[in-house]
Parts: structure tokens; C-alpha cells; sequence
């Protein structure tokens, strides 16, 4: 035995005594708390629940394997014992698997905090199994009945302990035991209700894997302090819903990270679930991994693909064990299994019998297609391969899987089989057209809209042929505005309204490319003026995208209108309308649709300064952005993703999302959007102080704004002066016709009232106007801006110019009584005067400060990195932050400029 590592305990024994008991050797490390790991992440929301305990008689920690059970229990027991409690702590095993040996191990790690209690269980002379377990439980209460002092017992991995053992050993216990004696009980598995039966509801703290489950902001967390940094939101995303907040698979990530697809399988987590199914036997091991195949599943589908008695039989195994099983509603009718446990099922079922696995897919598609589910039907009958039937239910029920907004099966169906246009009706061809759009698959909706066209005209006229024709031209009005071609697409939408022929869908849709083209032309009265989104069918969640794309778009309008507070509050209503009409279903809207509010929430929380919360929104939207989403909820989402990064001295990733934004642009032959990702180059190029790429992506700007393009709107040509503006900060001088350009388009911004434009153009004008011509001059405009911000709380665009001080800028350019609101607005201590280095000191951040002082004290980055308890990295990284707000190339000379301030 090694002694370094395991201890035991033997019993005292009372002179005459001797050793022929059966008396089992306690091992300390059973009896003893586990010590918290280094790299354990504070989890304060479960931690706290620690207080808790002591107000209830029994707390339930159950969940599957790598949750953190034990690691949360440890955390408590450290907890409690600092606020004085006694706490005792069993861990078990199977070789436990007596009630008799279970109390006595009880005993002796009560007895190992308390000396006092449990010795006359701890020195029974007599073979353990001579006395009951009642008759150990009453020595051992009586003890306790003695001792004032609380005491909370945990009893880890009861699990491995046999029911009616667990009932034998341990329900007198919990039923008498005295009020300041608390249990917790930590395993995998149902806690028999026997021992707990007696307890009331607000008696007992139950602790489930839906709790234990990390979410976003704790995953993101846990990467970082494991030295990871996803550099997109949806590298985070994946990662999340790959592991689905589960902490075995989070920690494999964190030592083998998967390059690429979330749902790689760690092999640590690939031989726990095996571990698990070979404890299980070979039918219903079998029957197990064909669930595996289905996403959600319920008793009734499983009775009809497994019998009756296995079914039940099977569900019941998944709770009794907590086999990594969600209930997915509140009727606790509808189940899934955990992504990765499902997807390690999945590929053991179709490696043993793919044919099988097929024909379990397809009878579970055909029990969904009897009840009318079809999205649900034509998943799984695309992964079962029976194209017949698929083709089948397609011709049945595409216009209804269109307008319940499930077009992203069909266009799976379009690429997969390539429906051809024998296999269509004109119907099945007008929905597949919608679909292949509303997909942004412009090419394919556009050659399939002309066919119809040519099939129309030959077609005997009359009112059928009459509004086939008008739902085709709405289709290519939809195609053209989701092309950014809104001088196309707003008269022709105009005209199928005029017509009075149309689906209601396609009058829904045109009445979204008014309000576009309303919106970009800045007719806001008629914008407001149109008639709502259509609902006619109660309960159908299709027509939610209709209402999702008009009321993102009137936020964004509220947005350009300096009206941030309530363009959020549409989206906040709009995301919290999602969710109360798809929750019946037990299905989520299609993710396109919901990244349409939270990338442009991100962005008005990005103007706000709102740092942290724009970051959480863009975690969910970004890998769903660039899927389905409009042109400006693209620009506006990455150009925050950019800033942010920017914010964070992490260029490299800014730059190659900036990368992708252009490459986006450019195979969608988005103008536009490619001039949004020109400008953050720009931006991005001034800080990094790379003067000469910044000039040339701002004659890029300009070729751009020359670019003949139907999209009606003025980015473009505001994109390519605020790069040159932002460029003639760091000129000796400037040309006076810049200035008079930018005091024209501002009176244009003034006119539209697009203040959000309005206020970031208006700032750096201001500055050089300023510098030009004298404060005085400037003046007007300043107060102007300064007076928007405050009323709108846009700070961030005050902020954003690139490559300079701030505070340096504004004490020198700003009439003094603005300086006092800026410094306020932007979070400066105070305005210093032209000349001082102070002010270049205040627009660093408070751990920036902290690291510069110590550098200034000689200190080196270890040294700094020990003294605020981070990594060396980071002071790096903060370091380069300090080189570019301060403008210096050394640590020399950043210390000068501390010692002299």
C-alpha cells in the first residue's frame, strides 16, 4: 500500500477485545473532502447555493458523469467549513454495497470531524451483520441528538450503491435525524424516493444537470482561462452547442481542440459513453443507439418503432440512470439526448447496420408525416435516403412547410437531389423558387422564376394565370432586394401590390421591400405608414419571418434616426415574440431569422458602449448572420465583431474577419457591404499606425462610390468621405474642399435626419474644422453633436476615431465647456490642456493604468503579470494597447510620461 497516499483507520478497541470482527479498514481518502483542482472556474450562481443548505434537510445533486457534481459538492463543503459548520464527506464505491459497511464508513467520517461522535459504532466488538442497520442508525442519531454543532454530511457517488441498500442503510437516518444535521447526496443516478419521501418540498434542494450545464458567458470563461480565445462568436457558438454546457466535454476541448466542425467527439468522452453502453445489455444497447439517430423523440413514436414494453422500458432506463436525457416541455412529453452522446449513438448504429438504421429513420418520418409534422417528417426522411417518398410529401406539403418558414428543408431538398422541373408542378416550382431566395441562392430562384415565366405564357389567360404571374414578379422583386438592387425592386414591388393578385405570403414580402426601399431613401412617414404583416393563420409560425424582417428593419430605422433605445426595445420584442411562438412546438425559429434582431441588438448595444453585452449577442448570431440575413445586419453585426476585437488589440482577428466580410461581399456582389469592410481597413489600418493600406483601401472607397449600382442609398458615398476625413487627421493640413464636402453631406444627414451618420461624421468634421479654421468656427457643429450624443447615448461613435487621443484631441480642438461633457461621456477623469500628457494617460483603460504604473516602477511583464494574478500574455497584449494610445515605440518612454504626469 502506498502510504503516501491512502491512510487508514483502525478503531480503538477496548482492552479484551480482539480482532476477529468483520470490521472493514477506513481509508481517509474515502472520509475526505477532494481538494479543488487549479483550474477550476468560480461558478458564483452555484456556489452561493452553499447557504442554502443549511436551511434544508436534504439536498440532490444528480446528473450525468462530467457535470461537476463532485467538484460543486467540494466547493460547498469549503464553504460551509469556513462559516464554522462540521462537515463530513463519504465517497462510495461499489465495494460498499452493504447497508451495514455503508454506516460504518458513515460513522467514521462523521467521527473523522467529530472525535466524539460515532465511537461506539466505530468500537461494536460484535460482526457488523449481527446488528441491524436501524439498530447502527439509532447509535449513531443519538450521538448526534448530543452534538449542537451543525453538521452537513455528503455521501458522493451513491450511485454505485444498490437501491434497496441505499433504502436499507440510509432512510431511518434521514427520516430522525436532528434538525442541525443536514445531507447531500451526490450521484448519477434517481435517489430512491423511499429515503426521501418523508421530506416536504421546501425540505429538499434538488440540483440537476440543466443547472449544472455552464452557459455561454461561464464557456467563454472557462476557454479563456484555459488559454483558448475563439476568434469568431461562432467559434464559441459551436463549441456551446456542441457540448451543450457539459463540462467533461468542455475540459476535452480545452486539451485536444478540434479544429473545425463542433461536433468532433474528444476521445476521453468517446470511452465514457462507451463505458456507459457497456453496462447496459445487448437489446437495449441496441435499442439506444437507433434513439440516437432521432433529435427529439417521444413515448408514443417510441412505442411505435420499438414495441411497447421496450419503449417504456427504455425512457425509464434514461431517467433512472440520467443517460444524458433533456426533457424538452413543460408536459415532460418530448426528450432529447445530449448532441454529443447522440451523435457517438448515431455513428455506432450505422456503423453496425446502416440499412436498419435507415429503415428506423424512415418509420420515425412516416409517424411524423401521419400527424402532419412535415418538417420534422422530411428531416428524417431526407437522412433515410428514400427519395420516392420524399418526393412524395414534398408535392404535398412544400407550401405548407414555406409559410411555417421551414424553406431551408426544401432548399436541402434542391441541392441535394436536384428536383428537376419535370418532377414539379407550377406550384411546387413557385415555392421552390421563395425558398432557393429567401436561402440567398440568387442564381438558382432566378433561373427557376424564368422558367415559370416562359411555362405562364403558355397558359390559357385568365385569373389564375393573372396571379401566377404576379406571385412570379414578386419573387424577383424579393430577389432583386435581397440583391441590394432596391431601384429595381421597389417599383415592381409597387406594382404586385397595385395588382391585388398575390398569395398573402407574397404581400407580405412586398410590403418588406417598401419598407426597405422607404428606409434607404428616408421617407420615414411613409415607412410607418405601411400596413402591418399579415397573420391569417393563428398559430403558424412561417409568417413570424415576414414580421421578424419588417420589425428589424424599422429598429435599424430607429437606429439611423438616433432613436437607439427603442429601436432595442423592438428587437427585445421581437425576440421574446419568437419564443412564445415557437415554444408549443418544441422547435426554435429558424436561426437566420432570430439573428436578424440579435446581430443588430449587438450593434445598439455596441453604440451604447455597452461592451459585454454586445459580445453575448453577437455569440449567438454571428454563425447565422451571413446565411440569411440583410445587407445591413451583416455590415452592422461584423463591423462590431471588428471594433470590439479592435478595442481588445486583437487586430489579426479583426482582420480576418474582415477578410471573410469582404469575400462575402464580393461573391454576392454587395457594393455596399464591401465599402463597410473597406472602412473598418481603414480604421483598422490608423490604429495599427499603417498609414500608406490605409490610403489605399480609401481610393478603393472612392472607386466604389463612383460605381453606378441600384441600391439607393448613401453609404457608399458617406463610407468614402469619412475615410478621407479620418486620413486628414494625421496631415499637417487639409484641403478646404474636403471640409466643405463634409459640412454639405452633413447638412444632407441633417435634412434625412440619419443622425447615427450624422454624429460620426460630425465629430471628426468638427475636430478639423476646428484645426482649420479656429474653435470658433466649429463650435456650432460640435454643440450640435455633442447634444445628439447626449440625448441618444450613441458614446461609442465619439470614441471610435482612429489612431489618436482622445482626450488630447478634444482639449485641444473643443470649446472648454464641451470638454467637461465629453471627458463625462467618454469616462476621463478631467480635460487637460493642449500640450499636457496627461490626457494621452486618461483614455487608458483602469488595468492599463495599473500596468503602466509598474512599469513605470521598473517591474518587468512576469513581475506585473504576478502582481494583478494574469497571464504574461495578457500584460503583452495590454502593453501594445498602451504603445498606441500613448503613441510611444518603447517602456522607456511610456514610464517618462507616468513619472512626469
Amino acid at each position: 500500500m502506498n502510504r503516501n497516499r491512502v491512510e487508514w483507520i483502525a478503531p480503538q478497541s477496548s482492552p479484551g477485545q480482539d480482532g476477529g470482527n468483520d470490521l472493514p479498514v477506513l481509508l481517509t481518502t474515502k472520509i475526505t473532502p477532494p481538494r479543488r483542482g487549479r483550474g477550476v472556474l468560480p461558478r458564483p450562481r452555484l456556489e452561493q447555493l452553499a447557504e442554502r443548505l443549511t436551511e434544508r434537510r436534504v439536498a440532490i445533486v444528480e446528473a450525468p458523469p462530467g457535470y461537476g457534481k463532485t467538484t460543486l459538492a467540494g466547493i460547498w463543503a469549503e464553504r460551509l467549513s469556513g462559516l464554522g459548520h462540521g462537515v463530513a464527506w463519504l465517497s462510495l464505491d461499489t465495494e460498499d454495497n452493504s447497508a451495514h459497511r455503508l454506516l460504518y464508513y458513515l460513522c467514521g467520517a462523521i467521527n473523522h470531524v467529530f472525535p466524539t461522535i460515532a465511537n461506539h459504532c466505530l468500537a461494536c466488538a460484535a460482526p457488523l451483520s449481527t446488528c441491524s442497520a436501524q439498530c447502527l442508525a439509532s447509535l449513531l442519531l443519538a450521538d448526534l441528538e448530543q452534538h449542537a454543532q451543525p453538521l452537513t454530511i455528503f455521501v458522493d457517488d451513491y450511485h454505485c450503491i444498490a437501491d434497496d441498500v441505499l433504502i436499507e442503510a440510509l432512510r431511518f437516518l434521514v427520516q430522525r435525524a436532528p434538525e442541525h444535521v443536514h445531507l447531500v447526496f451526490i450521484g448519477r443516478k434517481d435517489l430512491p424516493e423511499a429515503i426521501v419521501e418523508h421530506c416536504y418540498a421546501d425540505d429538499r434542494l434538488d440540483i440537476d444537470a440543466a443547472l449544472l450545464r455552464f452557459d455561454s458567458d461561464e464557456t467563454r470563461d472557462l476557454l479563456r482561462k484555459g488559454g483558448l480565445q475563439p476568434e469568431q462568436g461562432g467559434d464559441l457558438c459551436s463549441i456551446q452547442q456542441a457540448a451543450d454546457g457539459w463540462i467533461a466535454a468542455l475540459r476535452a476541448y480545452l486539451l485536444a481542440p478540434a479544429p473545425g466542425s463542433g461536433r468532433y467527439i474528444p476521445r476521453s468522452i468517446s470511452n465514457l459513453f462507451d463505458e456507459l453502453l457497456g453496462q447496459l445489455d445487448v437489446d437495449t444497447c441496441r435499442a439506444l443507439c437507433s434513439v440516437g439517430l432521432l433529435e427529439k423523440f417521444s413515448l408514443p413514436l417510441l412505442r411505435s418503432l420499438l414495441g411497447d414494453s421496450a419503449a417504456e422500458a427504455l425512457l425509464q432506463l434514461l431517467r433512472r440512470r440520467q443517460l444524458f436525457l433533456n426533457v424538452l416541455d413543460e408536459q415532460d412529453s418530448w426528450f432529447s439526448l445530449h448532441p454529443l452522446f447522440r451523435e457517438h449513438l448515431r455513428s455506432a448504429c450505422l456503423a453496425r447496420d446502416d440499412v436498419a438504421a435507415r429503415q428506423f429513420l424512415l418509420g420515425a418520418a412516416r409517424w411524423f408525416a401521419e400527424r402532419q409534422l412535415w418538417f420534422d417528417a422530411i428531416q428524417l426522411g431526407m437522412l433515410s435516403g428514400d427519395v420516392e417518398q420524399l418526393r412524395e410529401w414534398i408535392q404535398e406539403c412544400a407550401t405548407t412547410l414555406m409559410e411555417q418558414g421551414d424553406f431551408s428543408t426544401l432548399v436541402l431538398m434542391e441541392k441535394r437531389w436536384k428536383m428537376q422541373s419535370g418532377n414539379s408542378s407550377l406550384a411546387l416550382k413557385v415555392t421552390r423558387a421563395w425558398a432557393m431566395g429567401l436561402a440567398l441562392e440568387y442564381a438558382s430562384a432566378m433561373r427557376i422564376a424564368e422558367e415559370l415565366e416562359a411555362e405562364i405564357q403558355q397558359l390559357e389567360p385568365g385569373e389564375d394565370a393573372a396571379a401566377l404571374h404576379w406571385e412570379v414578379q414578386a419573387i424577383k422583386a424579393m430577389l432583386w432586394a435581397l440583391d441590394d438592387r432596391y431601384g429595381l425592386a421597389a417599383p415592381v414591388a409597387d406594382a404586385c401590390i397595385r395588382s391585388g393578385l398575390g398569395s398573402p405570403w407574397a404581400r407580405n414580402v412586398l410590403l418588406n421591400i417598401l419598407c426597405g426601399a422607404h428606409m434607404r431613401a428616408c421617407r420615414w412617414d411613409q415607412l410607418y405608414a405601411l400596413p402591418p404583416t399579415q397573420l391569417l393563420q393563428q398559430g403558424n409560425g412561417g409568417y413570424f419571418l415576414h414580421e421578424c424582417y419588417r420589425k428589424s428593419l424599422y429598429a435599424l430605422s430607429e437606429f439611423y434616426q438616433g432613436r437607439i433605445v427603442q429601436g432595442m426595445a423592438t428587437l427585445d420584442g421581437l425576440l421574446e415574440q419568437a419564443d412564445e411562438l415557437f415554444a408549443p412546438d418544441l422547435r426554435r425559429p429558424n436561426p437566420v431569422l432570430t439573428a436578424l434582431p440579435k446581430g443588430l441588438g449587438a450593434f445598439g448595444h455596441y453604440l451604447r458602449a455597452e461592451y459585454a453585452e454586445a459580445d453575448i449577442k453577437l455569440q449567438e448570431a454571428l454563425p447565422y448572420i451571413k446565411t440569411g440575413s440583410f445587407i445591413e445586419c451583416t455590415a452592422f453585426a461584423c463591423m462590431t465583431q471588428v471594433r470590439l476585437l479592435a478595442h481588445q488589440s486583437r487586430f489579426a482577428q479583426a482582420r480576418r474577419v474582415l477578410d471573410e466580410l469582404e469575400s462575402l461581399a464580393l461573391e454576392r456582389r454587395w457594393p455596399r457591404l464591401q465599402a463597410r469592410a473597406l472602412l473598418e481597413r481603414v480604421r483598422l489600418h490608423l490604429i495599427e499606425r499603417k498609414p500608406r493600406e490605409a490610403n489605399v483601401c480609401s481610393a478603393m472607397l472612392q472607386q466604389l462610390a463612383r460605381l453606378d449600382w441600384p441600391d439607393q442609398w448613401v453609404d457608399r458615398a458617406y463610407f468614402a468621405l469619412l475615410s478621407r476625413l479620418w486620413l486628414a487627421l494625421d496631415l499637417e493640413r487639409c484641403e478646404p474642399a474636403l471640409l466643405d464636402e463634409a459640412l454639405a453631406m452633413l447638412q444632407q444627414m441633417r435634412t434625412s435626419e440619419i443622425w447615427m451618420y450624422y454624429v460620426e461624421l460630425g465629430i471628426v468634421t468638427g475636430v478639423l474644422l476646428s484645426r482649420e479654421r479656429g474653435v470658433a468656427s466649429a463650435a456650432a457643429l460640435l454643440e450640435s453633436v455633442v447634444g445628439i450624443v447626449r440625448d441618444t447615448g450613441m458614446v461609442s461613435l465619439l470614441g471610435d476615431l482612429p489612431g489618436h487621443d482622445i482626450g488630447a484631441l478634444f482639449a485641444r480642438y473643443c470649446p472648454p465647456d464641451l470638454q467637461l461633457q465629453l471627458a463625462d461621456m467618454l469616462g476621463l477623469d478631467t480635460p487637460v490642456e493642449e500640450g499636457g500628457g496627461n490626457g494621452a494617460l486618461l483614455t487608458l483603460t483602469v488595468k492599463e493604468r495599473q500596468v503602466i504604473q509598474l512599469v513605470a516602477e521598473g517591474k518587468s511583464n512576469k513581475q506585473i503579470a504576478r502582481d494583478l494574478n494574469v497571464t504574461p500574455e495578457t500584460i503583452k497584449s495590454h502593453m501594445k494597447n498602451i504603445f498606441a494610445k500613448l503613441k510611444v515605440d518603447n517602456r522607456a518612454q511610456a514610464a517618462v510620461m507616468v513619472q512626469q504626469a
